[in-house]
């Protein structure tokens, strides 16, 4: 059963393997730079602000039509 076996090919081939990975290196770090860059990135802040006042019934009818809406969102 001589199977593939691919350490031993690339101990065996030391340079192949060391042009391999020098091209993959090289490759990569071309494709880092390449990359596109944004200056000012675009991005969204939501905020949201509950002020409740009243008795007790009153805040937690308010704070659950609020949380209702703010989920829908």
């Amino acid at each position: 059963m001589n199977r593939f076996n691919l350490s031993a090919l690339a101990v065996r081939e030391r340079a192949v393997t060391l042009f391999l990975i020098i091209a993959i290196a090289a490759a990569g770090a071309f494709a880092f730079l390449k990359l596109g860059r944004a200056e000012d990135p675009a991005f969204t802040i939501k905020i949201l602000s509950v002020t409740a006042a009243g008795r007790a019934l009153r805040r937690k009818r308010e704070s659950f039509s609020l949380g209702t809406r703010f989920e829908d969102a």
